[in-house]
């Protein structure tokens, strides 16, 4: 029988394209505590398939949906993403987990976990997305496009605060400052539920 509870609680880091979902996440949480998702964006050069996705083709994802073995599955920038329902019992069978996810993938996941599914949003204004943007992409159209998403994206706080469990974190101070407070939100979560 098919265990439905998480044994700890799994993170879950949301926040505009820009707001430095990922790398404060990468600061904040062991990397095996990472959830790893699958996906069938292309690889990048500095990223390692198993470590930072599973790299799936377009019908390796859609047998992953049929067999009905995801939490969630979501489309991003026209690629597939979507958490792996025994990868996240597996992370959270000993520890607490984390991932990086759209307001739908979290949504879906709560509605199968419940409060054992902690989202995290990153408040960060447009302009200090854009200059973000700016500095770490290269193509211009990638930079229009994510751009255009931050209106709707920044609603999705809007969803966030609704859910007893969720916190929100002032993305536009500095980089140090955002991965204080993210260490913070975690670690009560933790105490009040004596997971530390």
């Amino acid at each position: 029988m098919e265990r439905k509870k998480l044994n700890y609680p799994f993170f879950v880091i949301i926040g505009p394209s820009g707001s430095g979902k990922t790398k404060v996440a990468e600061a904040v949480f062991p990397a095996a505590y990472k959830v790893i998702s699958n996906t069938t964006r292309q690889m990048r050069k500095e990223e390692q398939d198993g470590v930072d996705y599973y790299f799936k083709t377009n019908e390796q994802f859609q047998e992953l949906v049929r067999t009905n073995a995801l939490a969630e599955h979501d489309t991003y920038h026209g690629n597939q993403y979507g958490v792996g329902i025994d990868e996240l019992l597996q992370k959270t069978s000993d520890h607490y987990a984390y991932d990086v996810l759209t307001i739908k993938g979290f949504q879906d996941i709560e509605k199968r976990f419940g409060n054992m599914v902690i989202p995290i949003f990153l408040e960060v204004s447009k302009k200090n997305v854009l200059k973000r943007l700016q500095s770490r992409e290269d193509e211009d159209e990638i930079i229009k496009e994510r751009s255009a998403l931050y209106d709707q994206e920044y609603q999705n706080k809007d969803k966030v605060i609704t859910y007893q469990n969720s916190y929100l974190i002032d993305a536009n101070q500095s980089y140090e400052e955002v991965v204080k407070d993210v260490k913070q939100a975690v670690d009560e979560v933790l105490k009040i539920n004596r997971w530390l």
